[in-house]
């Protein structure tokens, strides 16, 4: 399953049984920059990891402190081009 993103792209979602969970794999493609990227990559992250805590009845973390943390984490992993 999947859809276009605006002009940010194409998103697919897969879904695997994995026992008795389930393995999510989001794909994002067609994004312009690296800014983008950055941006997009940890949007995404943050989203699924609420989704996470609410499927395991954790408290939800904050949305916009996790974007802050994550676009951090993502300038680090994502290479210059």
């Amino acid at each position: 399953m999947g859809f276009t993103f605006g002009d940010a792209g194409e998103v697919a979602f897969e879904l695997s049984p994995r026992g008795r969970d389930v393995l999510l794999v989001l794909t994002h493609r067609g994004l312009a920059d690296r800014k983008m990227m950055v941006s997009v990559a940890s949007g995404w992250h943050s989203h699924l990891a609420i989704l996470i805590d609410n499927l395991n009845g954790d408290e939800p973390r904050p949305f916009w402190s996790t974007v802050t943390k994550m676009e951090a984490e993502y300038e680090k992993r994502l290479p210059a081009s």
